[in-house]
């Protein structure tokens, strides 16, 4: 990579970092249902770590992958510190799918490995820090199927508006 080209990178990253955690963020700002601020937040994270793995590469958007659940954390989103390792693993189990160059395994394996990801590394944190059982089951439901089906819309979202971008010559 030229120097010209790590600079584009780099703030193409800082640029997805950034709508990905005022994302995050809104949850704090508009008093949405939780279910509809789960799937336009998700949708929107996932769509971010899509452009950054596509536009930035695997190195930027891992490190996008683990500053999002720090940032989460921070705003009381995850309930204990290990979540965010658990996090950080299933966003960069979808950013590295999501790099494959056939999008059908984007769509079918990102979104089922980061839900599966999430749902089983979430057991083994409850279980070796022994939560209560109704707190693991909370967490546990939370990081299944709703997790699917946003890196689903994300994927799918990222993958539209990646195509307009491209044609336009943006990116």
């Amino acid at each position: 990579m030229t120097g010209l080209q790590k600079n584009r990178a780099l703030v193409r990253a800082a640029l997805f970092l950034a709508i990905a955690a005022i994302a995050q963020a809104v949850r704090l700002l508009l008093p949405l249902p939780p279910i509809i601020s789960m799937l336009l937040i998700g949708t929107v994270v996932n769509l971010c770590l899509c452009f950054a793995v596509w536009g930035c590469g695997l190195m930027y958007a891992g490190m996008i992958c683990l500053l999002l659940p720090l940032f989460a954390f921070m705003q009381g989103h995850l309930p204990i510190l290990p979540m965010v390792a658990v996090v950080f693993l299933g966003n960069l189990v979808f950013c590295l799918v999501a790099q494959q160059k056939k999008r059908w395994k984007q769509y079918v394996f990102a979104p089922l490995l980061k839900a599966v990801t999430l749902w089983s590394c979430t057991g083994i944190v409850c279980n070796l820090f022994r939560l209560p059982q109704q707190l693991k089951m909370m967490l546990q439901v939370s990081m299944g199927i709703p997790q699917w089906t946003t890196a689903l819309f994300g994927v799918a979202a990222a993958a539209l508006l990646w195509k307009r971008l491209r044609a336009s010559g943006i990116v």
